[in-house]
């Protein structure tokens, strides 16, 4: 007998005290087969009536042999149920953190301040703040002559069903040893929210170590280390219910190299700046996260030139380009393999122009650029051309 996909074996019984076949309607005989191995194959059984099937007696061995089938495959089948659930949710909890911890080690690097100021002297404080319906950024900067100095970075927004905010502080200390070298500390602190309308995911996090910051003698080159350690706490949420806090142990390396070299007439713009992020998920106490991480590595460099071809009316006439390569791999690790891929996305940039500075003091500026060289996106060039004058 099959019922809603399930099919039923039905043992056959010997059906005892029971009238004569022959006896029987022709209503109830016709559900009644002929004798099996000396028993009654019952094949039907909602017509057999207490009036026909008074003495049914099935083995009580039978029954209880039946019954822990029964009871047996219930158990297997929920425990099965509920593993494939569990490790459903895992495997979608380990997709969700691995793209949390991609998403901030890149807001993480993209967001660190340019600390090369302290020793060039170049820029001021300053506060900044764009604020719409449902978008906004604020940005603040205290002054370089200080040597207790603090940056701060927000930015949120919602597009449909989808928020994102996003908020990074720093606050350091320094002493310049010598007029060419300076030495400090810094802490800093962020926080990420991305809400969907399938998870939410949010993540405070800590990290603090030293700096260093060193000028060429020379030129104004100059060089700029950090090595920064710390912990995050996340929470996961997905939408049936499903939670874990992993807490993360991050770091962050970074070299950095930026100025001029000066020949003349001709000046070079050299530029290198090596990152290195990673975020481990400490001993969980939930099985959600068994072991997850992910290592950001990127480079980018870059060389730009100035070139004054000639002075026209007394005012310099300069020739300028360069270009600049970058390369960001992101590589994560965790129990389940597909989870985790690597990923890499490599750029690179060409541009030429000029710029003519007039007596009046009005300025002149060609330029030109191509984008996207050596990235699987479309590669895009343009030309722009500005006229700007101080009064």
């Amino acid at each position: 007998m099959r019922i809603s996909g399930w099919l039923i074996n039905l043992n056959v019984y010997r059906l005892t005290a029971i009238r004569e076949l022959n006896n029987l309607p022709l209503s109830d005989a016709a559900f009644v087969s002929a004798p099996v191995s000396g028993a009654y194959a019952m094949t039907k059984t909602s017509v057999l009536t207490g009036r026909h099937a008074g003495g049914l007696t099935p083995p009580f061995g039978t029954i209880v042999a039946n019954g822990f089938v029964l009871i047996l495959l219930a158990v297997v089948w929920m425990f099965c149920w509920s593993n494939i659930s569990a490790r459903a949710d895992t495997v979608e909890a380990q997709r969700l953190m691995f793209q949390f911890q991609k998403a901030r080690m890149n807001k993480l690097v993209l967001h660190q301040p340019n600390l090369v100021t302290f020793l060039s002297g170049a820029g001021s404080g300053r506060l900044n703040a764009d604020v719409t319906d449902n978008r906004g950024t604020l940005t603040f900067s205290s002054g370089v002559e200080r040597r207790l100095w603090a940056r701060m970075n927000g930015r949120w927004g919602e597009a449909g069903q989808r928020k994102d905010k996003y908020g990074f502080g720093a606050i350091g200390l320094h002493a310049l040893v010598r007029p060419t070298l300076i030495v400090g500390g810094m802490i800093e602190a962020d926080y990420l929210s991305q809400a969907t309308a399938a998870s939410d995911r949010e993540g405070t996090g800590v990290m603090a170590g030293p700096y260093i910051l060193v000028r060429s003698a020379d030129h104004p080159l100059f060089f700029e280390g950090r090595f920064l350690h710390g912990k995050t706490s996340d929470t996961i949420r997905l939408s049936d219910d499903g939670t874990g806090q992993p807490e993360t142990r991050r770091a962050l390396a970074q070299l950095k190299m930026s100025g001029e070299l000066r020949y003349g007439i001709t000046t070079l713009l050299p530029s290198i700046l090596w990152s290195y992020a990673k975020e481990d998920v400490l001993q969980p106490k939930q099985r959600s996260f068994p072991r997850l991480g992910s290592r950001l590595h990127q480079i980018k460099m870059g060389l730009d030139f100035r070139h004054t071809l000639r002075e026209m009316n007394g005012a310099p006439f300069v020739l300028k380009g360069g270009g600049t390569f970058s390369s960001t791999s992101n590589h994560g690790y965790g129990s389940n393999v597909g989870v985790t891929a690597n990923q890499r996305n490599d750029r690179g940039r060409l541009n030429l122009g000029i710029s003519y500075l007039t007596q009046a003091g009005g300025t002149v500026v060609i330029d030109s650029f191509v984008n996207n060289l050596g990235a699987p996106a479309p590669r895009n060039y343009g030309v722009k051309a500005a006229f700007g004058i101080r009064f």
